[in-house]
């Protein structure tokens, strides 16, 4: 679907998860979320959210459960002049990044229980430059998952597996024919947005989707019909960092 980039723009509200314990990055992360971990004098969370901005997006809520009081401080004293909304992930240390998003819910629906607004989502353990997302939201305002096609690719990763028309056909870990790894940045139309939650919510209910990544709801959704494309980053600068290794690789990323 395609619309006005100015007006998506507009219409945007953001979502930022970061309930994990992320246990692989201890004893880093011992005493701090994930997201608070500076590389190269800033914390993760503060470029993500300079990034954003940056895009124009000012209606953000930021998914917590570990540590959720030390995001929250750090967030007033860092962005005094800014509004997040906070949702609490009571169960992060039994459910996984599906759940979390699932209870961001209430903060796209409208009173009625409707979503208008489009869907930026962003994982909290990303590093990447400012141009990455500016590129990625003016590329045009399709439904689209980042991927990231260069560098090397292990089978820790997000895998995804497009056709001819560079669409996403599947998405999670194990794929054969795999072309990159999704790195945590997807932007859904309003119309999708609904279709996703809905997923999320039948996953959620049946309790599949407690323990589940997000991307098997993006599965379920591009089976049924969606069509969500493949935004490949090309030699923009981004890593996921979830262990030790990857947090001393992103000493070393040159940002834009």
């Amino acid at each position: 679907m395609d619309v006005d980039i100015d007006t998506a723009k507009e219409n945007t509200k953001c979502v930022i998860l970061a309930a994990g314990i992320s246990s692989r990055l201890r004893p880093l992360t011992n005493d701090l979320p994930k997201c608070l971990l500076e590389v190269n004098g800033k914390t993760l969370l503060q470029r993500i959210l300079n990034n954003v901005y940056a895009a124009g997006i000012h209606n953000i809520a930021i998914v917590v459960g570990y540590k959720a009081e030390k995001i929250r401080e750090y967030l007033r004293v860092q962005f005094p002049q800014k509004r997040f909304r906070f949702i609490l992930n009571p169960n992060y240390q039994t459910t996984n990044n599906a759940y979390s998003m699932f209870l961001a819910r209430k903060f796209l629906e409208n009173q009625d229980g409707t979503i208008t607004n489009n869907l930026l989502l962003l994982d909290s353990d990303l590093m990447f430059g400012e141009k990455l997302l500016l590129d990625f939201l003016s590329n045009n305002a399709r439904d689209k998952i980042a991927v990231r096609i260069q560098g090397e690719h292990d089978t820790e990763e997000i895998g995804v597996v497009i056709n001819e028309e560079m669409d996403i056909t599947h998405i999670g870990k194990n794929q054969q024919s795999s072309i990159g790894e999704s790195i945590g940045i997807e932007y859904f139309s309003s119309q999708t947005t609904t279709v996703l939650f809905q997923a999320l919510e039948q996953r959620v209910r049946s309790g599949r989707g407690r323990t589940e990544f997000y991307e098997t709801s993006f599965q379920q959704i591009i089976d049924h019909g969606a069509t969500l494309a493949m935004f490949d980053v090309g030699t923009h600068p981004v890593i996921e960092i979830d262990t030790r290794d990857d947090f001393q690789q992103a000493q070393l990323l040159k940002l834009d």
